[in-house]
């Protein structure tokens, strides 16, 4: 089978929850007898050893960009590109820095299958939350995006966006127009995904919030992703755990980029006067870093590689998964229950499809569930917790059991 994997936005090596995922699939897919291209998009310059074949792209768009275009000079770009690869199944993961439009190319050439890893098709600010930190998931048809996407926000040139950000605070107000056409690309959108062979989303949260906001395919599927973490490789890496006596230190892990949106107001609450120690490995934002410098108990240990991934969960303990937005399918999630990590998380997103009350807990975002949540942590029971849990907690899917769901669901479209 001739398949074409697309993930624009960010450079194919990056070490991001999307990309690794792309590059796992591709990669397996090769394995399996396949042949795989990638079209990617960022290139970072370096050079790249994988047994699949790339394409770059240079689109015109800036990812993360909040427009809301369906159509540029990028379709015909991407069309010469279909036409000479002629690939049987094309694998949309990513494309937030192409136009909406694109999905008619590659309908037109091929069998399609959409993989929702993000909310990108619905909300331009993709994590479903509006400019004042808000979640909105349902927006009226994204005509409340006119409101929430100020017109110098869409603007991608940087000199002339700063400049009229500058003018905006001169004048004292909190923007100078509305932005336009998010309903209009939303309904395109919707018209498009009806037509598509086939959507998977990665949790049954992402299935109904695309449902809820009109998106509707007959061939609509829930496939949870399968992670290398999941292999007997990487979990007969972590020893049997002892229990944790009362009175000692357990340490608590936060991995990935932690801000607002990650749940950074909520960790540190938590940590705040606890008695345990609060760790956090990756970026933090510059905000977050400033609050934490005088907590004691709370300790960053910067940005990390891959390749140290092993050595940080096995100095974790129980593991933080606190996002406050819908969260698809954080792989952290995957990462901590594969090394035998228990997680204290929020019910947000596809967390609640892979969180249960063998292997963590879940609690709400309110005020009232982080103060028992919290309350919770510094009591005895968290010790309770931790020991009836440690050396029980049951494996995710495995890489090949999720090619295996990938490859039934390309041969039945």
């Amino acid at each position: 089978m001739n398949i074409l994997q697309v993930s624009t936005g960010f450079d194919i090596s990056h070490n991001g929850g999307i990309t690794n995922y792309v590059r796992n699939i591709s990669s397996t897919l090769v394995d399996f007898g396949h042949k795989v291209t990638v079209l990617y998009s960022q290139d970072n310059n370096q050079e790249k050893d994988y047994n699949f074949n790339l394409i770059n792209i240079h689109p015109i768009l800036k990812p993360f960009h909040l427009n809301s275009v369906i159509s540029n000079t990028d379709i015909e770009k991407v069309e010469k590109i279909i036409k000479k690869l002629n690939p049987d199944i094309i694998h949309v993961h990513m494309m937030i820095d192409l136009p909406a439009g694109i999905l008619e190319i590659f309908k037109k050439y091929s069998k399609v299958v959409i993989s929702l890893h993000d909310y990108s098709y619905i909300c331009n600010r993709i994590i479903l939350m509006d400019r004042e930190g808000n979640n909105c998931i349902n927006n009226n048809q994204n005509r409340k995006c006119e409101s929430c996407i100020p017109f110098e926000e869409t603007i991608d040139n940087r000199i002339i966006a700063g400049v009229l950000r500058k003018t905006a605070k001169i004048l004292g107000v909190n923007k100078l127009s509305n932005s336009s056409y998010h309903h209009e690309r939303l309904k395109y959108s919707q018209k498009l995904f009806s037509e598509i062979n086939g959507i998977t989303a990665v949790s049954n949260r992402v299935k109904e919030i695309y449902l809820s906001n009109g998106f509707t395919n007959d061939n609509f599927f829930v496939n949870h992703i399968g992670n290398y973490t999941a292999e007997e490789e990487f979990r007969s890496s972590f020893g049997r755990k002892d229990n944790i006596e009362i009175e000692q230190k357990i340490k608590f892990g936060f991995i990935g980029f932690l801000d607002f949106y990650k749940g950074s107001e909520i960790f540190i609450e938590f940590a705040k006067n606890s008695y345990h120690d609060f760790h956090i490995y990756g970026n933090i934002s510059d905000s977050v870093l400033n609050r934490i410098k005088n907590e004691p108990n709370i300790f960053y240990h910067g940005k990390y590689n891959h390749e140290d991934l092993k050595n940080i969960l096995m100095n974790i303990d129980i593991g933080l998964v606190l996002p406050v937005w819908e969260d698809n399918a954080p792989q952290v999630v995957f990462e901590f229950l594969n090394s035998g990590i228990p997680i204290i998380g929020t019910r947000m997103g596809g967390l609640p499809d892979f969180i249960n009350d063998q292997n963590g807990r879940l609690f709400e975002n309110t005020p009232n569930e982080i103060d028992n949540m919290k309350s919770f942590i510094d009591s005895d029971e968290i010790y309770n917790f931790y020991n009836e849990r440690i050396n029980k907690i049951k494996g995710t899917k495995k890489a090949a059991e999720h090619m295996t769901e990938l490859l039934n669901i390309y041969n039945s479209i």
